[in-house]
């Protein structure tokens, strides 16, 4: 029998699955996503307690409520933010909005699988520009670009790597390409960041008519469950993606959520030094059992495992699953020997070493 066909570029691509891990055992600890080690603000959790009317009502299509909020807590200006269902969304809709068939769009070797997902999804040709020593290199994404090029893919800072490439590298990138490519800058970790030589995009996105910057508020905020993200580019590009973007893709439990955590700096700062203080108890662990690891600036370490012996990733990745612990594999970034661990809080981190000494041991 004759069915709908979808579109042929669609035809081999595998549907996207977040790997979250599994086990049989209750009681999970959770460190495979690069979640919120402390939850999400209370601020935030009260606010979504007096979401009980007006359910039948449907959300406004820009909350300019939220559009303040985030122009306040980050000093931008509001007729250049886009929000959207998590900036997943907003990834997708920049490639069905910009990326015509024959176009290309460059993104990095180690980049988010979401970038090389987009573009098929619209029909264009995916260029991966390859990674040093696990961090995106310019002259690599540079060498890439040819007439076809449309647009350029950089997380930074980079999962699953944790690293990124420094503001005067950002900048000479930006220079070297012309003016009619697009540079999506993915600043999901940046909350996180603390070095001085790092640039969220901000300003680039603010001064350039060819540059966006993505933010989310899944990983500082806690609110991956709501699905909030936003963007910060030219008016010209936010008008072009607001005829592509679903007329309520925002839900008003997220808004009034995003609001209130924006506005709880005490625990935006009490996550960051959460973060930098286990960050720093990792590094100094890992190295006292000879484990290497990439140096990250997020909230998640890279981690490598031997490969010719017992204690590989994947029996790593088993046995902390038999223990209740889930982490990361890395097999589909062409990683094999490597997981991907998120900071937890201080008694998910404890147990998290704990066992992993028990699986080198034995």
């Amino acid at each position: 029998m004759d069915f709908p066909s979808p579109r042929s570029n669609l035809v081999k691509l595998q549907t996207y699955k977040p790997n979250f891990g599994k086990s049989k055992t209750n009681n999970l600890i959770r460190l495979s996503a690069n979640e919120s080690a402390l939850g999400a603000s209370l601020d935030a959790i009260e606010a979504l307690k007096s979401f009980s009317k007006d359910l039948n009502r449907y959300p406004p299509q820009v909350s300019d409520e939220l559009v303040n909020a985030i122009s306040k807590r980050y000093s931008i200006e509001k007729k250049k933010i886009i929000l959207g269902n998590g900036s997943d969304e907003l990834i997708s809709i920049l490639a069905q909005t910009f990326l015509n068939t024959n176009d290309e769009a460059i993104y990095t070797e180690f980049g988010f699988l979401q970038f090389p997902q987009a573009i098929s999804i619209a029909g264009a040709k995916g260029v991966v520009a390859n990674d040093v020593n696990f961090t995106a290199n310019v002259d690599n994404i540079l060498s890439k670009i040819n007439k076809n090029t449309k647009m350029i893919f950089l997380a930074n800072p980079n999962n699953p790597t944790g690293t990124f490439i420094p503001k005067k590298e950002m900048m000479r990138l930006h220079e070297s390409i012309p003016s009619n490519i697009l540079l999506v800058y993915d600043a999901a970790y940046s909350e996180y960041v603390v070095n001085n030589d790092y640039s969220d995009g901000s300003e680039l996105a603010g001064e350039n008519e060819n540059v966006i910057m993505l933010r989310t508020f899944s990983k500082l905020h806690g609110l991956a469950s709501l699905r909030l993200g936003w963007g910060y580019a030219s008016e010209k590009i936010i008008d072009n993606l607001m005829k592509v973007r679903g007329p309520f893709s925002v839900n008003t439990a997220a808004i009034m959520a995003g609001i209130a955590a924006l506005e709880d700096l005490e625990f935006q700062n009490k996550s960051v030094k959460h973060n930098l203080k286990w960050m720093s108890w990792f590094e100094k662990e890992l190295q006292s059992l000879n484990l290497d690891f990439q140096y990250s600036i997020t909230n998640f370490l890279l981690i490598r495992f031997p490969c010719n012996n017992k204690h590989n990733a994947q029996n790593a990745e088993n046995f902390l699953a038999s223990k209740g612990i889930l982490v990361r594999g890395m097999k589909v970034y062409g990683l094999p020997n490597h997981l991907r661990v998120s900071i937890g809080n201080e008694t998910q981190n404890l147990r998290f070493l704990e066992e992993l000494k028990i699986f080198l041991e034995n």
